[in-house]
């Protein structure tokens, strides 16, 4: 869906993602560290799709198994999950999260405003509403 959105607006549209380790899910922090540890390696869109389909079981193990799946270099991966600099990262995200008062994910902004509707129709009319206010 996402992809769609940027293909459609490639000029207006940014994508920025941000993490948001919900307590309740305890597979969410290690998830989350995987992800970023992913994205050093260039393999950020690879793990998340893995652990978005199979958000059901994971857990520390399965994790790594999805990371060894996506082709990391499980050396350096087991280093940057462990890396302050990446925790740090979801503190900020987290924190982010709170400020913007978001109860659960995804939670999709645009300029600030949140889009109610998870549809491509939708997206586009927040960002056409949007567009219309900048030019």
């Amino acid at each position: 869906m996402l992809e769609q959105v940027l293909e459609k607006f490639p000029q207006d549209v940014n994508l920025v993602l941000k993490h948001y380790p919900l307590p309740m899910h305890k597979a969410a922090m290690p998830a989350a560290l995987a992800a970023l540890a992913a994205e050093k390696q260039g393999k950020y869109q690879a793990i998340s799709a893995i652990l978005f389909t199979n958000y059901k079981g994971l857990n520390n193990n399965t994790i790594r198994q999805y990371a060894e799946q996506a082709g990391l270099d499980m050396a350096a991966y087991e280093k940057d999950i462990r890396s302050p600099d990446i925790r740090k990262m979801v503190a900020q995200d987290t924190r982010d999260a709170r400020k913007f008062k978001v109860r659960g994910v995804p939670a999709i902004f645009i300029n600030g405003r949140t889009v109610k509707g998870l549809s491509l129709a939708d997206f586009e009319q927040v960002i056409k509403k949007e567009l219309e206010n900048v030019r």
